[in-house]
C-alpha cells in the first residue's frame, strides 16, 4: 500500500471514529443507531488501524485515539449499569471524561 492509500485510509477512519462520538451526551455511536458491546470493540480495533498508520504516516493522532479509547472502553460498561448511572453524559462526569476531542 502506498502512502496515499495509507493517508486516505487514516481519514477516512479518523473521520468515521470522529463520527462515532459527536454525540457524546447520549452515548457511542455506530451508524445512526448506539453501539453495543462488540461493537465498541470493533470500533476500538479502528483505533488500532489508526495508530499504525499514524505511525507510518508520521501524523500525532495520540491524543485523538486516547479520547476514542476512553469511551470504547467504557460505554459497554455504561449499557450494562445504564440504569445506575443515568445518562451517558452523567456517566461522563461522575468518571471525569471527555466531551470533545481537544487536539
Amino acid at each position: 500500500m502506498d502512502s496515499s492509500d495509507n493517508k486516505a485510509e487514516f481519514n477516512s477512519i479518523w473521520s468515521n471514529l470522529d463520527y462515532t462520538l459527536h454525540e457524546l451526551s447520549c452515548g457511542v455511536l455506530y451508524g445512526a443507531n448506539g453501539a453495543n458491546e462488540k461493537q465498541c470493540q470493533e470500533l476500538m480495533k479502528d483505533t488500532y488501524r489508526l495508530q499504525e498508520l499514524a505511525e507510518a504516516l508520521g501524523e500525532d493522532a495520540d491524543k485523538f485515539i486516547e479520547f476514542c479509547r476512553w469511551h470504547y472502553e467504557r460505554y459497554p460498561h455504561y449499557l450494562s449499569r445504564q440504569t445506575h448511572f443515568g445518562t451517558y453524559g452523567q456517566y461522563i462526569v461522575k468518571y471525569d471524561g471527555p466531551f470533545e476531542f481537544k487536539a
